[in-house]
């Protein structure tokens, strides 16, 4: 008996050291696979960050076009208001170019959210550490919806004029078109009513917040983007 407690304890002892490396190998292999697993969602959480700076370079492109257009079509609008009682001492051309302005500076804006849509629906946007980027994400894209509401009641207030200016202004045979798809029309001489200047007036204030909004946005796009760029960095 005293021969075989000795080896009994050996055997217990190795079995013990065995299953604690048995133990720690598994403890070890689950933890790099969460890791893993970690590492290549950070990875797609980043690689979607990076589509969304390249989507705020273009939104900043569409931006910059609506504001300039739309800052035109305002400005036609008010000229048109100015001038409402001395039409006649310009030329028809002149006119009639600011009235197509007026009603037909139009824009249709235009943005790609099928990466924030990714990160928020696979739950990845969870893994983003700056709290102000994850809010201020969300913010862009409901201000986007916000725009485009705006746009179609511009866009609205616009059409129900087009009757009476399709009365009053005529294509020469001569014409342009500004900016490759507004077709610069001729006033025919006809009285405008006063609904009309009321609609021009209501029109350049719908635009002239339009602008605002725009303007607003690209300001938060630039910090936008810098946080975005901070938090791949972070990352690498």
């Amino acid at each position: 008996m005293e021969i075989k407690q000795p080896a009994r304890m050996r055997h217990a002892l190795h079995y013990a050291v065995e299953f604690t490396v048995i133990l720690l190998g598994i403890s070890v292999s689950v933890f790099l696979e969460k890791e893993n697993a970690r590492d290549y969602k950070e990875e797609i959480k980043n690689q979607s960050l990076t589509r969304i700076l390249d989507n705020i370079a273009q939104d900043s492109t569409d931006l910059e076009f609506n504001i300039y257009f739309h800052s035109l079509g305002q400005a036609s609008c008010d000229w048109m208001v100015d001038h409402r009682l001395d039409y006649q001492n310009f030329d028809p051309d002149t006119v009639g170019k600011h009235c197509s302005l007026c009603l037909q500076a139009n824009t249709i804006f235009v943005d790609n959210q099928e990466e924030y849509r990714g990160l928020q629906n696979s739950g990845l946007i969870e893994l983003i550490e700056n709290d102000r980027l994850a809010r201020a994400l969300q913010f862009k894209y409901v201000q986007h919806e916000f725009l485009r509401q705006l746009e179609t009641s511009i866009s609205e207030q616009c059409l129900a004029a087009m009757p009476l200016f399709y009365d009053h202004f005529q294509t020469p045979a001569d014409f342009e078109r500004f900016e490759g798809f507004v077709i610069q029309r001729r006033w025919m001489g006809g009285t405008l009513e006063p609904s009309w200047i009321e609609r021009f007036m209501d029109i350049s204030s719908l635009r002239s917040f339009y602008r605002n909004r725009m303007e607003y946005r690209m300001e938060d796009d630039a910090e936008l983007k810098s946080w975005i760029q901070a938090e791949i960095r972070t990352e690498i």
